[in-house]
C-alpha cells in the first residue's frame, strides 16, 4: 500500500492498527517519492539471523586470483 505524508499524518493511528492487524506494507511518499516505510515489527524478526551476520569480519591478505601454490610446484600426470 502507498500513502501521501498528508495522508498518513491525518491518519496515522488508524494505519498503524491496520499494519499491526494485517502485516501489510506501507509505504509513506513525499511529492510522489518514496520516503519511508512502515512494516510490522514482527516481519524483521524472522529474517535468517545467519544471513550477514560475519559481514565485516574476514579481510583479503592478498589476490584471490593468483595460486596459493608456486605454479613451478605442480605435478602434471
Amino acid at each position: 500500500m502507498e500513502i501521501s505524508s498528508v495522508q498518513f499524518r491525518a491518519s496515522c493511528f488508524k494505519i498503524l492498527e491496520e499494519v499491526e492487524k494485517t502485516h501489510m506494507e506501507v509505504v509513506i511518499t513525499k511529492r510522489g517519492k518514496p520516503v519511508a516505510k512502515l512494516v510490522h515489527i514482527e516481519d524483521e524478526e524472522k529474517k535468517d539471523p545467519f544471513l550477514g551476520a560475519l559481514k565485516g569480519v574476514g579481510r583479503t591478505i592478498s589476490d584471490l586470483t593468483e595460486p596459493v601454490v608456486d605454479p613451478q610446484d605442480w605435478e602434471i600426470d
